[in-house]
């Protein structure tokens, strides 16, 4: 099969359209070592000090972990998140993506999925831990001052500094098919599923996101997507290598502190879903505000009336793309793209509506959106225990997403409304039967079911339906705090 193209970012790193991360990442801190890779606070890292960095850390496994071992992280945005995730690729070993903001059964459950024997965490994540070794961890590395009842269990134990004194490791040769990173996405109706994908997708998917949207390597990026994501690790970090580009790595999203950031940062990238733009444009209008530094926006399935205002207003390019974890990007920008519409599919996948038969339908009707790759390993290798979901997914050699849309006669995609039995909050997917177990654990609760309800600002609100036993005593103030202690915040029903 000829390969699809463009890959030229690609090729022109690495010398052919397949790659791993540590690949590269290696070739674009070889092709522009002092460019400035990462922006944190007060301190940055240049491309050849990012890959140092990295390798560190795999020097750090070498001597800490078997070569078979799995890697856990659980940290909200910071560079350690970053050169875990790449030391850990460096060293040959599978990544395992981790939301900071998760606790109770739901982190339970994954960090028992994950299969790893080491966990990078920080100082504040101690108290929210279940027991490590009855998850199948060894080992605990903080990236922050050790707690002491931590150094008093029975885990190996270790703080930064070890990662700072170990010599730089070897980057082994991966092959880009082999697995990179699982990924906990919400599942249809049912707990979250592992995803695990390729190094491929990342590569390919990263260069095909930089060069659909023009990125270049003077572009600064708005980095407060979480990176335990697919949008964090993908299209923001890996299509900035991809372009040589920068990140300004923040915690998370602030409507209050968003325009004091990109200025500092001088940002000319930003990315989220149609939400934010309108929480920017509930701001009262500034004088000079279509003055900042932003050049375009990656944001997902905008209305063509809330786009059109943001653009008006800010005097920013606001584009659009379609995929999810499994699979991205399955769209791209493209000349001619009509409002509404999140592109046409991009080269290395095939895009199909189909009906409930599984029969395509004509241009403009709307169906089930359908997927299949052109190239190999561009998509995940499976769900993790779960081989089931993992089959049905694939039905008549076409991969059924858990979305409906249309096609026009040019081959542009039009999202209409997701299938599944999930909530997608401000960016987050939600599962309803996570928060309905964790509600069932409340003594005074007989039962209860989740579901989203539409919401301006952050896209769906979480609302639960509950039967109280008899004399209970609890309100709905009450269910909140429970559930705050016990789940992620935008998993706590509104």
């Amino acid at each position: 099969m000829t390969e699809p193209e463009p890959a030229r970012l690609l090729r022109d790193l690495v010398g052919e359209g397949r790659a791993t991360i540590p690949q590269l990442l290696a070739a674009r801190a070889a092709r522009t070592p002092e460019a400035a890779f990462l922006l944190h606070r007060s301190r940055s890292w240049s491309y050849a000090q990012a890959w140092r960095e990295s390798l560190r850390f795999a020097g750090f496994l070498e001597g800490s972990i078997s070569e078979s071992d799995r890697v856990a992280s659980y940290l909200a945005n910071a560079p350690e998140a970053l050169w875990t995730w790449f030391g850990t690729l460096a060293s040959g070993r599978v990544h395992v993506s981790i939301n900071r903001a998760h606790r109770g059964l739901v982190l339970s459950d994954m960090l028992a999925r994950s299969r790893a024997a080491l966990l990078v965490t920080d100082r504040a994540a101690w108290p929210l831990l279940p027991e490590l070794r009855d998850r199948g961890f060894r080992n605990i590395l903080f990236i922050d001052e050790v707690p002491e009842a931590a150094r008093s269990s029975e885990l190996a134990v270790w703080s930064w500094d070890n990662v700072v004194s170990s010599g730089d490791g070897a980057c082994r040769a991966t092959d880009p098919a082999a697995a990179a990173t699982v990924i906990f996405t919400s599942g249809t109706t049912g707990r979250s599923k592992a995803v695990r994908l390729p190094h491929n997708m990342y590569c390919r998917g990263g260069a095909h996101v930089a060069e659909a949207f023009g990125f270049r390597a003077e572009d600064v990026f708005h980095a407060w997507l979480p990176l335990a994501h697919i949008a964090g690790q993908l299209h923001i970090t890996m299509s900035a290598i991809a372009a040589g580009a920068s990140l300004a790595l923040c915690k998370t999203f602030s409507r209050t502190r968003f325009w004091e950031e990109v200025a500092e940062a001088r940002a000319t990238v930003f990315a989220g879903l149609s939400n934010l733009l309108s929480m920017l444009l509930m701001e009262p209008e500034r004088p000079g505000e279509a003055r900042n530094s932003l050049r375009i926006g990656l944001i997902g399935n905008p209305p063509p009336a809330l786009q059109a205002a943001f653009e008006r207003r800010f005097g920013v390019t606001i584009r659009d793309t379609y995929g999810m974890t499994e699979c991205e990007p399955l769209t791209l920008p493209a000349a001619g793209q009509p409002p509404g519409s999140c592109g046409r599919s991009g080269p290395d996948f095939e895009i199909a509506i189909h009906d409930s038969q599984d029969r395509p339908v004509h241009p403009g009707a709307i169906g089930r959106i359908v997927m299949r790759p052109r190239v190999p390993d561009v998509m995940m290798q499976a769900y993790e225990g779960d081989e089931e979901a993992t089959v049905a997914a694939w039905r008549n050699l076409w991969f059924h997403t858990q979305d409906l849309g249309r096609l026009d006669e040019a081959g542009f995609l039009f999202f209409i409304e997701r299938l599944k039995d999930s909530i997608r909050r401000g960016g987050e997917n939600v599962s309803p039967a996570e928060v309905e177990q964790t509600l069932s654990l409340h003594p005074d609760v007989e039962a209860c079911a989740v579901v989203g309800v539409a919401d301006p600002l952050v896209g769906e609100e979480v609302k639960a339906a509950i039967v109280l036993k008899p004399a209970a005593t609890v309100d709905a103030a009450g269910i909140r705090r429970f559930a705050s202690s016990r789940m992620a915040s935008f998993m706590v029903p509104r």
